[in-house]
């Protein structure tokens, strides 16, 4: 393919910044060997296949966590070992009072206030609780991979660790509580983890006047300072669905081979704890044998298929937690009014360790407040002040069954059998689930964790104008709910039961990329289901984000033989050329009027009109070669997404969520945001508006720059770091060793059946492996750079037969 200038630059930037251009051999590595030792409380068959992979087979739970513990601490032993470091509340012991680290949705922590909320959160109390309401079966698990995990260490001198750390103190041994612990730490990602900060640090008012200790009126800001409030921000990167996915369930009724067929496509950070891992768990004495994806440190498959059933997840709409609003009494900002009587919070004095910079460790202490609701926190504007203060209060935090849910979900056999299993705990935390079965069955449900909060609750519980307060406001602008804590009525605890969650079953089709449960296909409106499921933005019959719309019109086109491929039915050749296709549906709704005007226009100047004349020509994709996707990349980012009705000539009708909004409107306000690009140095010449992505998304690696494909807001999704390496050179990147500041795609799973079983194909797109120097950290990249497929053996033929099968017996 022709390489535009900016490639040819890019390849003269040195190596410290983007690394070689050249690359190197596709062909798999051979997997790691470990000599067999005999034992019996713990034994596994771990079978590699391709790109490191490991097949776990055992007889027990506790075998085959014990497989992959030892297969998972090989290749990611350094991140999972400083993520306990995290969860024990030790960084700043280990890593300093003056560092911090970056968080799962890409805010930056301190060390001392992460700290101190591991402290305060984390607790052996709470470890103990998830392991007194676990199965055996999931005990058995846990246990396993513990003792798989500390096996490696035991076998790993600490000076043949990674580089990353060899000979470092703080890689230790993992207990039973720390695994248990990281069970809650996930569960708790799309909640109480956002606000870090602003738990670890919140603080009493350290002194006041006497006039202001008296003082029982709280002063309350106006909505736009709550919304745009540190703890509002903590949440963006999950209301814009940023950190989101894509999922569809393809039936009977629309695939050539009548078989079920699912996509699976999460779009997760490619850093950190929220990091996916390949495995297969075969446990044969119990009915278990799933292939698919997991989070660091879960150790089963949370994401994948077995011989009958397969299913993804995205992230959901509702809320996991309540803020509450505190109104304190008069003249001790300790205690607050709930029923016209004061009530104590509970003060919990906590000490960490702290290493200074010429190396010392000091002790550090401070006291944090938690009351029946959960901690106090606090920014600039949810104040803790001498009259009001907040609280957060997440359902999050007493799911115990997690595990004992993804065994269950595993065990399924059909749409029917998962919806069953997904019905008895209700404690998948923060996702969707869309599914399709051998039969030709799909299924959509939410059955994610959501606050038992009440409609009318919501209702008289939500401060609004009527009590001189915003939060009224700020749910219906930015879906966070704030309670008052002042009276029981208030109350609540728990989460929504199955019976008041939404599912479909179809033979068609369901689909979900992040909008609420209101529209899982063309002819399926899911209403009426309580409004904590999905408050503000999200909720029922509100506009449909681009990739869901997207995701609709692929079906709508499909069907019809209307989007340029063969035939008019799914497979699994024909959905993977089209999710390469990268297409951007609102583009598609909104620019040919407004490169019509534009181009029309009298006081354009040159340089706008060169660009409505790209953006006119272009093919409306965020394809690796796609001439103009750079340019609408970042004039949809000055236009908001689109999601004003302003822009658009045709409203939203929730009748036709498909095709409305659509047609531009106010052209003369989005000239002036593209006048604004092409005068700067990102677009200032014509080649420049000419950028294709393959051109400047990229990440370094030793043995060359690889071209990331995939665009922040479409189903092909991927985003990096946007720097400027040279004047008026611009890349999307990342850290090329922790590969921290890149989102989306990262298990891409497609999912049918044949006569002999499951047929599988997808990617790991940054690879197995978290260690650089591993040749797992890199070979499935470069094929995701291609926009190629591995295949995902699951039949003992197909794993015995994968070029790069290897056998390991281990046990103790």
């Amino acid at each position: 393919m022709r390489q535009h200038v900016l490639s040819r630059i890019l390849c003269l930037i040195p190596f410290a910044l983007l690394a070689a251009c050249g690359s190197s051999s596709d062909d798999p590595p051979a997997p790691p060997t470990t000599a067999p030792i005999t034992g019996t409380n713990f034994v596994a068959s771990i079978r590699y296949t391709s790109y490191g992979v490991p097949h776990i087979k055992a007889e027990t739970f506790k075998g085959a966590g014990y497989g992959y513990g030892y297969a998972f601490a090989k290749e990611n032993i350094c991140l999972y070992a400083e993520e306990l470091v995290t969860l024990h509340g030790e960084r700043a012991r280990y890593f300093g009072g003056a560092g911090g680290y970056l968080g799962q949705l890409g805010d930056t922590f301190g060390n001392i206030d992460s700290d101190f909320f591991y402290k305060l959160q984390f607790t052996p109390a709470l470890a103990a609780r998830i392991k007194a309401a676990s199965s055996q079966d999931a005990q058995d698990l846990t246990a396993g991979f513990v003792a798989g995990y500390n096996r490696y260490l035991k076998e790993t001198p600490p000076a043949s660790l990674p580089t990353a750390c060899n000979n470092a103190a703080w890689v230790q041994p993992m207990t039973e509580d720390d695994a248990y612990l990281r069970f809650a730490q996930a569960a708790m990602a799309g909640s109480s983890l956002a606000f870090i900060k602003q738990i670890g640090s919140a603080q009493p008012p350290k002194s006041a006047t006497a006039a202001l200790l008296k003082r029982s009126k709280p002063r309350l800001l106006a909505a736009s300072d709550y919304a745009n409030s540190s703890i509002a921000k903590g949440l963006q990167a999950l209301q814009e669905h940023s950190i989101g996915s894509n999922g569809f369930g393809l039936g009977k009724d629309v695939t050539q081979s009548g078989k079920g067929m699912v996509f699976g496509n999460p779009h997760f950070p490619w850093w950190g704890a929220l990091r996916l891992n390949q495995l297969h768990l075969t446990v044969t004495g119990k009915g278990y044998d799933v292939y698919g994806a997991t989070l660091l440190g879960v150790p089963l498959p949370l994401i994948g298929f077995n011989d009958k059933v397969a299913w993804t997840h995205t992230f959901s709409t509702d809320n996991r937690f309540t803020l509450r609003y505190l109104a304190l009494a008069p003249g001790n900002p300790t205690r607050y009014i709930k029923d016209g009587k004061p009530v104590a919070m509970t003060a919990v004095p906590l000490t960490i360790s702290v290493k200074g910079a010429d190396g010392a460790i000091t002790p550090l202490s401070r006291t944090l407040y938690t009351t029946e609701f959960g901690p106090m926190l606090m920014d600039s504007s949810f104040a803790w002040g001498t009259a009001s203060g907040f609280a957060i209060q997440d359902a999050n935090l007493a799911n115990y069954k997690l595990i004992d849910q993804v065994i269950l979900n595993g065990k399924a056999a059909s749409v029917d059998e998962l919806r069953s299993a997904a019905s008895t705990y209700v404690a998948m935390p923060w996702v969707n689930t869309m599914a399709a079965d051998r039969a030709g069955d799909t299924l959509y449900g939410n059955f994610s964790v959501a606050a038992n909060v009440q409609n009318a609750q919501l209702a008289g519980c939500v401060p609004g104008a009527a009590q001189g307060a915003p939060f009224q406001d700020i749910m219906a602008s930015t879906g966070v709910v704030v309670m008052a804590g002042t009276s029981s009525a208030c109350d609540w605890s728990g989460a929504v039961g199955a019976a008041q969650r939404p599912w479909v079953k179809r033979s068609d089709y369901i689909l979900n990329a992040n909008d609420s449960h209101w529209w899982p296909s063309a002819a399926t409106f899911l209403t009426g289901y309580p409004k904590i499921i999905a408050t503000g933005p999200n909720l029922e019959g509100a506009p449909q984000n681009n990739r869901t719309r997207t995701g609709h019109a692929i079906v709508r086109d499909r069907l019809a033989g209307a989007d340029g491929l063969a035939g008019n039915r799914f497979t699994m050749a024909n959905l993977q050329q089209i999710y390469l296709q990268a297409r951007f549906f609102k583009a598609q709704k909104w620019l040919p009027e407004f490169t019509a005007a534009c181009l029309a226009s009298g006081t354009a100047t040159a340089a706008a009109k060169d660009a409505c004349t790209v953006l006119q020509a272009w093919d409306k994709s965020h394809a690796p070669g796609s001439a103009g996707a750079i340019l609408f990349h970042e004039l949809y980012a000055a236009l908001g997404e689109l999601n004003a009705a302003s822009w658009w000539s045709v409203p939203y009708n929730p009748a036709d969520p498909l095709e409305t909004p659509r047609g531009a409107a106010g052209i003369p306000a989005a000239m002036a945001k593209l006048e604004a690009l092409v005068a700067g140095s990102q677009f200032d010449t014509a080649a420049k508006r000419r950028t294709r992505p393959e051109e400047v998304q990229s990440i370094s690696r030793p043995d060359g720059s690889l071209a990331v494909p995939g665009g922040r807001y479409t189903f092909m999704n991927w985003r990096g770091v946007k720097n400027e390496i040279y004047p008026g050179i611009w890349i999307y990147t990342a850290d090329s060793k922790t590969n921290a500041g890149a989102y989306g795609n990262s298990y891409i799973q497609f999912v049918t059946w044949d006569d002999s079983g499951p047929v599988a194909e997808g990617i790991l797109t940054y690879g197995q492996s978290s260690n650089p120097d591993s040749p797992h950290f890199n070979d499935e990249t470069k094929l995701y750079a291609k926009g190629q497929w591995i295949k995902l053996p699951y039949t003992e033929a197909q794993i015995t037969s994968d070029p790069g099968y290897k056998l390991v017996e281990i046990s103790e």
